[in-house]
């Protein structure tokens, strides 16, 4: 009989725990987060990687147009070794970009072709310099140092040309795109800026080389150096 009685409460307390289980409803968000953790981990990396491309974008943009800025100001006369001051002061305003080994700036002086009569549409580049390890097509430029260009500068609309006695200084900076986590959220990314000032208040538009610069010591565009 006892043994009856005792195999009775094991069957009850079995159904009352069966029936508390059924009743328990407190591992379901669990089981719900488990399966939207993998999304929200992607919207959370994929959020930050655009975040962070948003922000390398404006600090590149800001960067070139410092450096046109910075080429344009200078007054009177304007030499290697002031563009060597102001590529080094676009490096560490770039900071962790790293943006001399991840990408090119290219400076250019455009002015009045001298040699025709048509100064809107016949301009030429009269000295160009640069600094950087990537390598740029030369079509994604505006053109090489000596090159005449027989039409305004910059997208339809929206173009500019250096007249008699106004050059241009238009700076142009290509960076590689260095992801935080991984490029799978958007793959590679070549980030690509211009930007044009004009020259002020200087006498002698030729290049200088008053330091008696030579090989690398000037920022030539043969050089691919960081």
């Amino acid at each position: 009989m006892f043994a009856s009685q005792r195999s009775y409460r094991c069957k009850g307390e079995a159904f009352g725990l069966l029936r508390r289980l059924w009743a328990n409803q407190s591992g379901l968000a669990l089981i719900e987060f488990a399966y939207a953790l993998p999304f929200l981990i992607l919207l959370t990396f994929g959020g930050t990687e655009l975040a962070n491309v948003a922000i390398t974008h404006a600090r590149i943009s800001a960067i070139t147009s410092m450096v046109a800025d910075g080429v344009a100001r200078v007054r009177d006369r304007i030499d290697e070794n002031d563009i060597n001051d102001i590529i080094t002061g676009a490096k560490f305003a770039a900071d962790s970009l790293d943006l001399t080994n991840r990408g090119r700036i290219i400076i250019s002086t455009v002015e009045d072709n001298a040699a025709t009569t048509t100064p809107i549409t016949d301009q030429v580049i009269t000295w160009q310099r640069c600094k950087g390890i990537k390598s740029v097509a030369t079509a994604q430029t505006i053109g090489t140092e000596g090159q005449v260009l027989t039409s305004g500068i910059g997208t339809a609309g929206s173009q500019i040309s250096a007249t008699p006695g106004n050059p241009v200084v238009i700076v142009q900076i290509f960076y590689d795109y260095r992801p935080i986590m991984s490029n799978i959220f958007f793959g590679p990314i070549t980030i690509r800026y211009s930007s044009a000032f004009s020259v002020r208040d200087r006498t002698i538009q030729s290049l200088q080389n008053a330091q008696n610069l030579s090989g690398t010591g000037k920022s030539t565009c043969n050089y691919y150096s960081a």
